[in-house]
Parts: C-alpha cells; sequence; structure tokens
C-alpha cells in the first residue's frame, strides 16, 4: 500500500518568489505534488493572505497555517487559534515604543503600526494601517504575530535583545530585517503536529528561520538555497528552487516506490 503523503511549503522566499506571483515552474511542480499528495501552506502571513494566493493561483489547499502557526485551519475548519495575550501587547508595544521601532501588527483583518511598505502589491488584498501613534490603538486589538522591522546593521542585535526582554514569546528571525513575535508554543512546526496524524509521510519546502521548527516535524525537508547557512543546516536537503525539490523529491518517491507510475 501506497503511503499517505502531505506535501507543506513556506510562501515567501520558497512557493513565491519576490513576495509577488508563483512562477510557471513552481506552478508546474505544484500540479504534479498534487497527482500524490495532499497540499498545504505554512506561513507567517494571515490566513486570508493565504486564501488570496491560492486563489489567484487556482491551489486547492488542505491545511492552512497562518501566523507562523497561531492560526491553522484544516478542511475548512478552524482547529487551532492562538493570539498573544494583552499583557504581552502591552509590553511588546512598550518596547517599540521605547525603542522608536518601526513594525506591524496582524490581527487577522489587516495590518496595523508605523510600518510604510514600499510595495503595495506584496500586500496580497491586505490592508496596511500605517499611523504616527499607533499603540493606543492597538492595545485593545485581538493580535496574532508583530513584525518588528529593525535595519540590517541592528538586527541580529535586536534579535537577541528581544529574546532575552521576552524568554516566554517565540521569536523568530525572517530575513535581514524582519523579526517575528507570537505566543509561546505557537510555531510552523506546532502547526504541522497539528495536522500530519491522518499521513504516512510529511515534506516540507522552507527558507528562514522559521522554518526551521517545521522542518524539525516533517520526515523530509527541502530548503531553498538562498536561505542562511543556519537554516540550510537544518534541512534534509537544500535545492535551488520549489521546483528542483520536487522533481528531486518525486526521484526518491519513484525509487521507494510510492508513486510509481508517476509521470513528470
Amino acid at each position: 500500500m501506497k503511503r499517505r503523503i502531505l506535501c507543506i511549503t513556506d510562501l515567501d522566499g520558497t512557493f513565491v518568489k519576490n513576495s509577488v506571483n508563483v512562477n510557471s515552474d513552481d506552478l508546474q511542480a505544484y500540479h504534479q505534488l498534487c497527482s500524490f499528495s495532499d497540499f498545504s501552506v505554512a506561513t507567517g502571513r494571515s490566513v486570508e493572505e493565504i486564501h488570496y494566493i491560492a486563489q489567484k493561483n487556482k491551489i486547492d489547499l488542505t491545511h492552512l497555517i497562518g501566523f507562523n502557526g497561531a492560526l491553522v485551519e484544516s478542511n475548512g475548519n478552524t482547529i487551532f487559534s492562538q493570539p498573544l495575550t494583552g499583557r504581552d501587547v502591552h509590553r511588546i508595544l512598550n518596547y517599540l515604543k521605547e525603542e522608536q521601532l518601526i513594525f506591524d501588527a496582524l490581527d487577522g483583518q489587516s495590518r496595523i503600526g508605523n510600518f510604510v511598505h514600499e510595495h503595495t502589491d506584496h500586500l496580497w488584498n491586505m490592508e496596511l494601517i500605517c499611523l504616527d501613534n499607533p499603540f493606543e490603538s492597538l492595545k485593545e486589538k485581538t493580535i496574532y504575530k508583530f513584525n518588528v522591522r529593525p535595519t540590517k546593521e541592528v538586527s541580529g542585535a535586536y534579535f537577541q535583545q528581544l529574546r532575552v526582554t521576552f524568554p516566554h514569546l517565540e521569536i523568530f528571525k525572517a530575513g535581514d530585517t524582519r523579526i517575528e513575535i507570537t505566543a509561546k508554543g505557537v510555531s510552523k512546526g506546532h502547526g504541522v503536529e497539528l495536522v500530519k496524524t491522518d499521513y504516512d509521510l510529511v515534506i516540507a519546502f522552507g527558507d528562514s528561520g522559521n522554518d526551521i521548527s517545521m522542518f524539525q516535524e516533517t520526515d523530509i525537508s527541502y530548503c531553498i538555497s538562498s536561505a542562511p547557512k543556519y537554516v540550510q543546516e537544518k534541512a534534509t536537503y537544500v535545492s535551488d528552487s520549489f521546483y528542483k525539490a520536487v522533481q528531486h523529491l518525486i526521484g526518491i518517491l519513484i525509487q521507494e516506490r510510492d508513486i510509481s507510475e508517476f509521470k513528470h
């Protein structure tokens, strides 16, 4: 009996290039995967943005892991929701205000903060609300994730400082100028743990620090070669693109007779 397979991909930098489009090769690879596996997404973006990119590219998703795992949908139903506590939202806002940092906070419907996005086409139909003083208005909102946006030169130092200041929260470095904060126990890996029980084989694709926990919860993992070295080292394989990773995976599965009749 062939194994039941689940493939889960990160979006930006892995499946979606330049935070805008899925290129034709990667879309072809998605269709190949769908012939023998369920297909799902795990991202730091909101579930609404996952729906947007899926509808735009006519992609069928079984599981949607948003906000790095703070909100998880499975077969159209929400199975997990863990926003930051009100107390933690207040403490984070106070820290950001004191340090005069640029940020945006995600409540599921919009991005709210003092961040001005240079490329509105990267927002995927998500409203960006930029305020001179967003702190008071955010204190009463349900927040799933903060994106803190220091400059490249100080990003590493702020990442370490945030981990010391908020040791009870999950803090990921996602690129040179973005640090992501979610509630304790929230990660892509936890999201994968929630949805993988019905599968015999789970494969992940990613390219960022917030994908490491997902790599750890899957049987096979692929890291895109543009990722930092420390992320690459946590994956089973490193590949130049999503398409090439899928072709490598297909070769493995044919050899193991999971998809012996698959044509590609």
